[in-house]
């Protein structure tokens, strides 16, 4: 049966990685990626990868293979971060409203007249700063928790299956995959490596 294209590639760029006397002892072909097992590494072909299209790791350093549904990290980040960043911006807001603060600074003005006008002059700008302060903050902080949810919405929308190979002292390595093969391949990578690490549905 005639190699499609990714794996004429995948095979091509495998024997020239190999190191001598190393040898393929598990081969997972995946839709978009293959998998390589040796005598000495984990070898991941990624051709339609973002970001790597090539990755391995050395055996002992693999600690599990498991299925995990995600999304972009970016829109999770930026979602947290507006959240938060909102959240404060409101709850400053109220505080400055509700507190009573600006009240105070406005009673004081007007009721020491015997104050020196420089004093009186601050204290109303202090009085106007604040006030205008107020009414920003709260109208950006709920833009902020909008964006929140905004992005919140496409980091679920661009969630999907990943196959996670997780490796000791770096980040780990994460092939898209299609949900209907990803567990049986971790569980092949698994029994290849023989990682004593095992997911609870196993």
């Amino acid at each position: 049966m005639e190699q499609s294209p990714l794996s004429q590639a995948s095979d091509d760029r495998l024997l020239d990685m190999l190191f001598a006397g190393e040898e393929i002892e598990e081969e997972i072909e995946l839709e978009g990626a293959r998998i390589a097992v040796t005598s000495h590494r984990l070898l991941a072909f990624m051709p339609d990868g973002g970001e790597r299209r090539f990755d391995h790791e050395d055996r002992p350093n693999v600690l599990d293979a498991r299925v995990q549904a995600a999304g972009r990290p970016d829109y999770l980040s930026w979602s947290v971060k507006s959240f938060v960043y909102g959240l404060l911006l409101v709850g400053c807001g109220y505080l400055l409203n509700s507190s009573g603060l600006l009240t105070a600074f406005d009673s004081a003005r007007s009721a020491d007249q015997q104050a020196l006008l420089a004093v009186q002059q601050m204290v109303g700008t202090m009085v106007s700063a604040f006030s205008l302060l107020a009414s920003i903050l709260l109208p950006v902080g709920g833009v902020l928790i909008l964006v929140a949810l905004v992005f919140a919405v496409l980091y679920f929308m661009t969630r999907s299956d990943e196959l996670i190979i997780e490796r000791a002292g770096r980040d780990p390595i994460r092939i898209p995959v299609d949900s209907s093969e990803a567990e049986d391949a971790a569980h092949r990578i698994r029994a290849a490596v023989g990682t004593s690490s095992k997911p609870s549905a196993d």
